[in-house]
Formats: structure tokens, sequence, C-alpha cells
């Protein structure tokens, strides 16, 4: 299955239905008709165009996690009594910036973004000028003393994470270490694959989710499933929403 869509910079986009092995693809054609066939998790190709992320997966597969991320943690804020304005938001997986944007416009004025692309810091920078204070690339899966120093000294006070975690993108892990750069009682807002948090072994969050929250180190303030997107055939991809603080 395949459906195409025009684009503004003159870039047709056409989805390509996920093999098995390997997953999903989608067809670039230019205005002079070639095509460019590449996988839907080419971020660095993906984020070199300006805009091109977003119409592809916010745009033609519907994803609402961004969406459903910024909503969380606006009222997961109102039920902590914090004021958006006060707080230091940590976003972990921060690609172009568009949670950032949707944070900004519930009222956070202090975003500091994380990825572990450069591509992604590029693309922020360039279609999102000025919205972070800071933009860190580093990975947290196995995260050196020196990295952790430099983002502990940055002072985030709240976390979020929409679609960061879980398969091939960060593991639990990553999850911990983000976690114990909060203090207690900070803001925690993430979504993952709902394929993952029932599971366990590579990339999954089972027992790590279960483990996190039984000794504390995780309050569930809201935990619910939606649709994240559909796929590149039109089948719809479910995730589970994680709202809470840290203990």
């Amino acid at each position: 299955m395949s459906s195409e869509s025009g684009q503004p910079s003159g870039l047709g986009v056409r989805l390509i239905g996920p093999p098995d092995a390997d997953g999903e693809y989608i067809g670039l054609r230019s205005s002079a008709g070639a095509e460019e066939i590449i996988h839907l998790h080419d971020y660095d190709r993906i984020y070199s165009t300006s805009g091109l992320y977003e119409r592809i997966v916010q745009g033609l597969l519907r994803c609402t996690s961004p969406q459903i991320v910024a909503d969380a943690l606006a009222r997961t804020l109102e039920t902590l009594g914090l004021d958006p304005a006060q707080i230091r938001l940590l976003d972990l997986g921060a690609g172009t910036g568009l949670v950032g944007q949707l944070v900004a416009e519930r009222g956070v004025a202090d975003v500091i973004g994380l990825d572990s692309r450069e591509s992604a810091r590029r693309a922020c920078l360039r279609d999102r000028p000025g919205l972070y204070g800071d933009y860190v690339v580093a990975e947290l899966t196995h995260p050196t003393d020196r990295l952790l120093a430099k983002l502990t000294a940055l002072c985030a006070g709240a976390l979020t994470g929409a679609g960061a975690f879980g398969g091939a993108h960060a593991p639990p892990e990553a999850l911990r270490a983000a976690l114990g750069l909060l203090p207690s009682g900070a803001p925690v807002v993430f979504t993952i694959d709902e394929k993952w948090t029932s599971t366990d072994g590579p990339g999954a969050f089972k027992t790590p989710l279960a483990e996190l929250t039984s000794s504390g180190a995780l309050v569930l303030l809201e935990r619910s499933r939606f649709q994240h997107r559909v796929s590149t055939s039109g089948e719809p991809i479910f995730y589970e929403l994680f709202a809470g603080l840290t203990g």
C-alpha cells in the first residue's frame, strides 16, 4: 500500500507499506520526477529538509505524541501546583523541537533539548531558532560522568520524552539516567509504544517500569493508552502515556 502527498518545497511524499523485514519506507519525489526511497527512520536525511519531518510524521502519519505529552505536562503541573513559567524542562529526544514549541505555547519558558543526533539539533536551530535555551547532543544509555555533570549543572526541574523511549530509541537505562538528573517531586511525562511496555528484552520496558514505580523513583499520576500514529500502511499504532513525578 502507498499514498502520495504534495510538498510546498516541491518534494512529493509517498508512503510505502512496511515490509515484514525492516519496517516502513517513504518515497521522496523531486519536481523533476526522480524518486528517492528512504527508511522512515532515516532521520538524518529527513531532518535535512526543512519541515519534512513534520509533514510526514505529524501530517501524513497523524502522530499525536507531542500534543499528548504537552497536554499531559500542563495537567501534571496544574495538579502539582507548579507554574509552567517557573520550571526548566529537559526535553529528551527533542528532534526538530515540536514538543518545545507546544510546551512553550502552554507557558513553559525555559526548555533544554537533548537528542542523540546532531542533525536534529541543526534542524531545530534552523526551523525553530531561539526556542531552546540549550540543545545538547548526547546519549544517556551509557552516560559518562562528564556528561552527567554537564546535564546536572543545567538544573532541569521537569522531563518530557515524546516517543523517545523503547525499541530502537532510548532504552530503560536512559530513562533511569534522565530521572536521576531531576530533583525529588519533578514532573515527568513520556510516551512509549505499548509493545515495549508489555514485554521484556532488549529495548523493552515492562519490568523496568515496574521497578521504577515499585521503588518510588517514579510516582505515576496518569497512565493511559492512545493512538500514537498510523503506519505507512494505515494501521493504527498505539502507545502509552506516563505522567507523574520523581520520588
